[in-house]
């Protein structure tokens, strides 16, 4: 193993080319892990993270700084102000060198390196493609999205690159996204359009998504916006899902939050309504449930009136009745949530498997914009 740490130096071309050894041993499925916040002393932004199992039984102790979820059998912890890698054992595979959490996508990660430069590391911790200034996304059939310098140029650029570090698709859009089930989100002169790997045009650009980008596809379907509306087309480019909404999002078991008129439903892949647009907020689903807010958006008097969370079923009733402050979403059978006064997990029938003292977090599902994960890891069906 090749530890990089984050000031080292690099040559001076771009990219290195490393080659790949596929091994023909079959994947075993590790052990879903989740991070639990222990909270020291009274103070709720002072806490130590260490791993549970899906029964609650701790696994790794708390002893980082910092950590998040497990994503394709990695977790990014972070100690003494720097982060690196653990496997679902608990054990370091790579150590705390870097400055921002690591994510591995088919087996690789984005990192940041000196000078606003960002490269790409494997799960050892060995250097794939060199820091270099702009960015990289995560890894998606085998492509990354790349930007040519940094975002603050008016004239940054986007464009591809494959797992070698090579440009197979050069930077000339001017906004693109990772590929996802065979095509990526591009922007060229204002509106979006879908490319395949080999650059070609598979969908012509004719979006013009206002309030946000062209969506990523998701169960064969893509969220778009034509003149202010949005809805989900085919990938032969043609409306599934009429164009009539305020705000689409992605496709998860047959169902897609939509938003009218500042409330939240779900609709199926016709565009049917299968839960009026009636909560605050509504998320994708996972596990067979779909966490929405029952709330008005309005300010609160106290943290107790403002929990509004719950979680409903395909059916639109609810399974666990709205008692949550906030939640993320189940991953495995189980889910992070807080209460007025605790952060804890749930099982599928609300049920806490794990409970401590409330702590202050950013997002309670920091992976929610990444890719559903990779097999054999992805198992959502677990209870």
């Amino acid at each position: 193993m090749r530890v990089i740490s984050e000031g080292a130096s690099a040559p001076e071309h771009d990219f290195v080319t490393l080659s790949f050894v596929q091994s023909s041993l079959p994947l075993e499925r590790p052990k879903r892990l989740y991070p639990i916040y222990v909270r020291e002393g009274r103070s709720r932004t002072k806490y130590k993270v260490g791993y549970i199992n899906a029964k609650g039984d701790i696994v790794v102790p708390p002893v980082y700084q910092e950590g998040m979820p497990f994503y394709n059998g990695h977790a990014a912890v972070q100690l003494a102000d720097r982060w690196g890698t653990i496997d679902t054992n608990g054990q370091l595979i790579i150590q705390p060198t870097f400055s921002g959490p690591l994510t591995f996508k088919e087996g690789l990660s984005e990192f940041s390196g000196s000078g606003y430069k960002r490269g790409v590391i494997d799960t050892l911790g060995n250097i794939i493609i060199f820091p270099r200034p702009g960015y990289i996304s995560h890894f998606s059939d085998g492509l990354a999205c790349f930007r040519d310098r940094d975002v603050s140029k008016s004239d940054a650029l986007y464009g591809f690159v494959d797992r070698t570090g090579n440009q197979v698709i050069p930077p000339f859009f001017e906004d693109a996204r990772g590929f996802s089930e065979g095509l990526a989100a591009v922007k060229m002169n204002g509106k979006w359009g879908y490319i395949a790997p080999n650059g070609s045009i598979a969908i012509p650009f004719e979006f013009v998504c206002e309030r946000g980008m062209a969506g990523p596809f998701r169960e064969g379907l893509a969220r778009v916006a034509r003149n202010g509306r949005w809805g989900h087309i085919n990938k032969d480019g043609s409306f599934v899902v009429e164009p009539r909404f305020d705000m689409a999002y992605e496709f998860s078991e047959g169902l897609a939050a939509v938003e009218l008129n500042k409330r939240r439903g779900y609709i199926n892949r016709l565009g049917e309504f299968l839960m009026k647009p009636e909560f605050h907020s509504a998320d994708t689903f996972s596990c067979g449930l779909g966490k929405v807010d029952t709330g008005s958006g309005k300010a609160h008097n106290s943290i107790a009136e403002a929990c509004e969370t719950g979680f409903v079923n395909h059916n639109g009733e609810f399974e666990i009745p709205p008692r949550f402050f906030s939640a993320g979403r189940f991953r495995g059978g189980v889910c992070l949530v807080e209460t007025e006064k605790k952060i804890g997990y749930i099982n599928r029938r609300g049920e806490f498997i794990w409970m401590g003292g409330l702590v202050e977090l950013g997002s309670l599902d920091p992976h929610h914009i990444l890719p559903p994960e990779e097999e054999p890891w992805r198992r959502d069906d677990e209870v």
